[in-house]
């Protein structure tokens, strides 16, 4: 039987190699298609990008942080490799924790986390495939009675999420939801947007040391 710590250094050397498989593939499939195509970059358009794709790695690198202890290790190379974490491999993994009634850090909460989102890959992965049969052949008509739903999907799915989060870490989660709630709305007032890279720095900022004023006075 396996340590702890000799599973974490199994997971780890296996992750890291399918992470850098998973960026190979990302960065080889550009290159392959300006060949296939016979076309070339518009280099203006990218640079006028290179602002939205910094702020991209921004919120990469807070989400690594912040879902860490949620995800725990296998489940966080499993997420990150096969992406969609705040809208699928996050609330499955939470839910699971919920239902198994795991203890936050433990090695049952690791194993329930990484099986949901090794389970919530299988069966996304099935449902793209069977998805897009009847997409390929009736693209234009799906698109069309789908299109007035859509805008809804990401706030539902988040709202959903914020009430699970909510219910396990009340006492955690209410005064900075609250704050970052009043942030959004004097700005909305104020006609301005700070984006996504922006609040969700913020927020976690909030929410830090809102938690260790609540450590600190033996509270958590």
């Amino acid at each position: 039987m396996k340590t702890r710590e000799q599973y974490n250094l199994q997971i780890h050397s296996t992750g890291r190699l399918f992470t850098w498989i998973a960026l190979g593939l990302m960065l080889v499939l550009p290159p392959v298609f300006f060949i296939a195509s016979g076309s070339s970059p518009a280099w203006d358009k990218f640079i006028s990008a290179i602002p939205f794709i910094l702020g991209y790695l921004a919120i990469g690198l807070i989400e690594a942080v912040s879902y860490a202890p949620l995800l725990g290790t296998g489940g966080q190379y499993l997420g990150f490799i096969t992406g969609n974490i705040a809208n699928l491999k996050l609330p499955c993994a939470i839910n699971a924790q919920n239902t198994s009634k795991t203890i936050q850090g433990s090695e049952e909460q690791e194993l329930v986390t990484t099986v949901s989102i090794a389970v919530s890959s299988i069966v996304t992965t099935l449902i793209i495939i069977i998805g897009l049969i009847p997409l390929s052949l009736y693209q234009k008509e799906i698109i069309s009675a789908i299109a007035p739903i859509s805008p809804y999907v990401l706030p539902a799915i988040f709202g959903g999420l914020t009430v699970v989060l909510f219910a396990r870490y009340f006492k955690l989660a209410s005064v900075p939801f609250v704050i970052m709630l009043a942030v959004s709305i004097v700005l909305f007032a104020m006609g301005q947007d700070l984006g996504q890279s922006t609040m969700i720095p913020i927020g976690m900022v909030v929410a830090v040391v809102y938690a260790y004023i609540l450590y600190k006075k033996n509270k958590i």
